[in-house]
């Protein structure tokens, strides 16, 4: 086949509330990062003579991806990867890399449209071991989305809301990696599954009164908006010291963001460490 040139650049992603509690079937919240993102590049050029990728140090991952997805003879060209998304932070570092190799290999798989969301989601597999599909969607969607897994991709929401609160971003400093937080949450179930259940109850009951908030605040209904997204957001944290996902150097930058005049501070991503985002009334 002729590889074609190709080049896509994708946003990173944040969570406003519904981590963890998405893999049992909650619904969450997440919004393309407005500044972070990934752009990958291939430029065919047969006088490579093989596949060439740029950096040298993204060779080992994009090699070992690819190699096992495609079993034709790869093209002669540079493969260039460029990304300002953190890794270990929480903003969808893989889930962004997951949907740009699968977007880049779409026609060389056989992909349908519809199907670049579900193989990406697999692909993210190797990396987390177990994915909702939420970051993927919403990097793949490049718009805010409620999602549910239980739903599959009929379970993806697209919010129409593009005027946004005030929402900042902070890092922790702290890296950690989503494999091991999911085991943490995943034993914290285990041992206590009466309290698991509530936090979980509450963790999704906060993302319906998020998406309520963002739609009124899209609507004009900014007091009140931010009064519901302020609920859902330290809900959402309440949950994330219930599965002891707080490091102690969050909890310092949780409380400078309040002593700051922030309205609700919490982790956006896995926990451990990793971006906090904070609400901020209107300036």
């Amino acid at each position: 086949m002729t590889w074609e040139a190709f080049k896509i650049t994708l946003p990173a992603k944040w969570v406003l509330t519904g981590e963890h509690s998405v893999l049992v079937g909650a619904t969450a919240v997440a919004l393309p990062h407005p500044s972070l993102s990934l752009t990958l590049e291939f430029t065919p050029d047969p006088s490579l003579r093989s596949l060439v990728y740029h950096p040298e140090h993204t060779q080992e991952i994009l090699s070992q991806l690819i190699s096992e997805l495609v079993q034709t003879e790869l093209p002669s060209g540079r493969l260039s990867l460029m990304s300002h998304i953190p890794i270990g932070a929480g903003m969808g570092s893989s889930a962004a890399l997951c949907v740009a190799i699968t977007q880049w290999l779409a026609p060389v798989l056989g992909l349908a449209r519809d199907q670049i969301i579900e193989f990406a989601t697999q692909l993210e597999h190797k990396f987390h071991g177990k994915s909702s599909g939420m970051d993927v969607a919403v990097i793949a969607s490049q718009m805010p989305i409620a999602f549910r897994r239980a739903q599959g991709l009929s379970g993806i929401q697209k919010l129409e809301v593009s005027n946004l609160p005030r929402f900042t971003f902070h890092d922790t400093g702290i890296r950690s990696r989503t494999r091991d937080c999911i085991e943490k949450v995943e034993k914290y179930r285990s041992d206590d599954p009466q309290a698991a259940q509530a936090s979980d109850q509450r963790m999704g009951q906060a993302s319906l009164i998020a998406v309520d908030g963002l739609r009124k605040f899209h609507s004009g209904e900014k007091h009140e908006a931010l009064e519901l997204l302020k609920r859902a957001i330290v809900d959402a944290q309440a949950c994330f010291y219930d599965w002891g996902l707080v490091p102690q150097e969050a909890k310092q930058l949780e409380h400078e963001l309040y002593a700051q005049g922030a309205l609700a501070v919490k982790l956006t991503g896995a926990g451990g460490g990793g971006m906090m985002i904070a609400l901020w009334a209107e300036s």
